[in-house]
């Protein structure tokens, strides 16, 4: 990991310098490491500015943060958006933490971005923001870090705010990265053979694969993804979560999607002696693509929420780790199976 100098270094035009000092005194008096420029005239005179700016602003620093406004955008302050900004791509994580001054648009930084606002947000509730932001750091936890005891009890320890549901999305996006290949395949309508051969019509083959599939969700539903077992892994509110239960039940989430991929898997990788019964078999194997989709969706948002984690919970966004059981099949594809079962009864 990268050491730095500072823990935070201010990017805003002189203009709104009145309104980004009390954020500077609430993080100094919290213990972070604050590069500011105004400070810092000693050791800038005679040095080239460009070159300054860009080591101040890309190596010396863990993050930056740009208090974006009008003034930010028309003055010389563009010098130092640009080298952060390039630091951000570089690094590909978040690396500025923009606050919004008015509603100008900074020029290269992605207006899907999180920020936090000086108008809705009291300077002490940005301070907070940062050191939550620093924690997490701290930990050394990120949606790429391995699930081990030492990384979870790091995570555990630190509690940078909404450290269960970074756990959670980490458990999750690690493990359905490993699936990845299957899922893709499934869609490709694709599996290597299993060594079954069915040479009837496979009638009772596939009423026992409804009956399967129906108790994959049931239990997931009924059992695994309750509102009381999601409270007893990561609490009520305002009681800190369970780091064992957190992983267990992400592990769980892992789990019902690989049993629902197999579930189609041995459906493609039968083999069958009828063509009607090839057909109806295969038609009931996209059963499952509704909900690996939702699944695997929710997968992809929590994990780009993770990264803009401690600024959408300061903002007040409820963060939702709900799993969504769909278990829905298109009208169409229900008229396609009853067609091809009809095929089998003739």
């Amino acid at each position: 990991m990268a050491e730095y100098e500072f823990d935070v270094a201010l990017s805003c035009a002189g203009e709104d310098h009145d309104q980004v000092l009390p954020v500077v005194a609430l993080l100094k008096s919290a213990g972070v490491e604050v590069f500011h420029s105004p400070e810092r005239q000693t050791e800038m005179w005679g040095l080239d500015l460009v070159e300054y700016f860009s080591e101040a602003f890309s190596r010396r620093a863990r993050y930056v943060l740009l208090f974006s406004s009008k003034h930010y955008v028309d003055k010389w302050s563009r010098l130092q958006s640009r080298t952060a900004l390039g630091q951000a791509l570089e690094q590909h994580t978040e690396y500025v933490l923009p606050i919004r001054l008015d509603d100008t648009p900074v020029p290269g930084l992605s207006p899907h971005v999180g920020y936090l606002d000086l108008r809705l947000h009291s300077p002490k509730t940005i301070a907070d923001a940062v050191v939550q932001k620093l924690a997490q750091h701290r930990a050394e936890f990120t949606p790429s870090t391995p699930i081990t005891p030492q990384s979870v009890a790091a995570l555990a320890r630190e509690k940078p705010r909404g450290w269960e549901y970074l756990l959670y999305v980490t458990v999750v996006a690690q493990g359905l990265s490993a699936l990845e290949q299957k899922y893709w395949e499934h869609f490709l309508r694709y599996a290597p053979r299993n060594g079954t051969v069915e040479h009837g019509s496979g009638i009772t083959l596939i009423r026992d694969r409804n009956v399967l599939l129906g108790e994959i969700i049931k239990v997931a539903v009924d059992t695994v993804f309750t509102a009381d077992t999601q409270e007893a892994a990561f609490g009520r509110p305002g009681v800190p979560g369970d780091p064992d239960r957190i992983v267990h039940l992400g592990e769980l989430f892992v789990r019902t999607f690989d049993e629902i991929l197999e579930w189609a898997r041995g459906i493609h990788g039968t083999s069958y002696a009828e063509e009607n019964a090839r057909a109806a078999a295969r038609v009931q194997a996209q059963f499952a693509d509704q909900q690996l989709q939702a699944m695997h969706g929710v997968a992809q948002d929590l994990r780009e929420v993770a990264d803009t984690l401690v600024e959408r919970l300061t903002a007040g966004e409820q963060i939702n780790m709900t799993v969504p059981l769909v278990f829905e099949v298109d009208p169409a594809l229900e008229r396609e199976f009853k067609v091809a079962l009809d095929r089998l009864s003739r």
